[in-house]
């Protein structure tokens, strides 16, 4: 990168509710499969695709002042995280989010480095109500820029690794899920999955809301001029489907009660595309429960992760 950014740059803080559409379009996004997702909107409570998304909302929320070379045809500033492509998500939902509820998001641009010829971008992002107790925290890692750059060398500005906030379950926020029984029952190999489903473009676009956060995942022309062959998913649409084969059996709250997701985007879901989601247990003991997600497109794997849910490190039902 020739021009050196200024990093870790504070993000200017964002206080109110998460857009009601957002809650709509994830439930609109999964088409006939939304069974688990409606009924998790029907509670009011923000699905947890919703809150992997919490760093792209403050990001795109941040104020930017238009340009002329900013402008489309259409007079409008494109938006502010067009063309960049989410490749890593790391988020632990410490308690569930209410749909209306009054938030506060916070967080810094932290890193951004070179590799390859790609550039990349690491946001940390705490979400909080509004008498501070944390909700959701974030490390989120995005492609900058789709096309890559021959050219560019390898590296690094801002935070050192080892210097930006620790991730993993939250143990602590154990105690309040409602669904430590049937959870405590999963045995290693224990599978969820849905049945293949194409993620069309109409499904892409109600995901959107009609927000058009990021026209890469709605629009074929923006997508071609940002080197795609047509609109992607966007990354918590993808996860989304996994999720609702784990919350169809134990519902939405249970993943919102200090769970972990370590998610990495392999590879570009494009519309019409079908995939095959799944989750399979991989730890079941005393700390609670480890699942390996995989959502697996047509010539090759989309998504893989890793979803950790805590027992409380006390349970007050058993004998020390």
């Amino acid at each position: 990168m020739t021009d050196s950014p200024r990093l870790p740059r504070k993000l200017e803080t964002v206080r109110q509710p998460l857009p009601k559409e957002l809650v709509e379009g994830a439930v609109l996004g999964l088409g006939e499969l939304a069974e688990a997702a409606r009924a998790a909107a029907d509670e009011g409570l923000v699905p947890p695709d919703v809150l992997v998304g919490a760093s792209l909302f403050l990001l795109a929320s941040q104020p930017r002042p238009p340009t002329r070379s900013s402008r489309g045809s259409s007079g409008k500033r494109p938006s502010a995280v067009a063309g960049g492509v989410w490749v890593r998500e790391q988020v632990t939902f410490h308690h569930p989010v209410e749909i209306g509820q009054e938030l506060v998001f916070s967080g810094e641009s932290a890193q951004r480095f070179t590799r390859r010829g790609r550039q990349y971008g690491v946001t940390v992002s705490e979400t909080r109500d509004a008498a501070g107790s944390l909700l959701v925290s974030n490390r989120t890692t995005g492609l900058l820029r789709y096309r890559k750059d021959a050219g560019a060398l390898d590296e690094r500005h801002g935070r050192a690794d080892d210097a930006l906030p620790p991730c993993g379950p939250d143990r602590a926020a154990a105690d309040a899920n409602p669904a430590l029984g049937p959870l405590r029952a999963l045995r290693v190999g224990d599978r969820f999955a849905l049945p293949p489903v194409a993620v069309t473009l109409e499904m892409m676009r109600a995901r959107d809301g009609k927000l058009d956060q990021n026209p890469i995942h709605t629009d074929p022309a923006v997508a071609r001029r940002e080197g795609l062959a047509a609109p992607i998913a966007g990354g918590s649409h993808v996860l989304s489907f996994v999720l609702e084969a784990l919350m169809r059996t134990f519902g939405a709250a249970a993943l919102l009660h200090g769970a972990h997701l370590d998610v990495q985007w392999k590879g570009q879901t494009y519309a019409g595309a079908t995939i095959e989601p799944s989750a399979e247990v991989t730890r079941a003991d005393e700390r609670g429960v480890v699942l390996a997600l995989e959502v697996r497109g047509e010539d090759r794997v989309a998504m893989v992760g890793t979803l950790e849910v805590p027992f409380p490190e006390r349970d007050p039902g058993r004998r020390a």
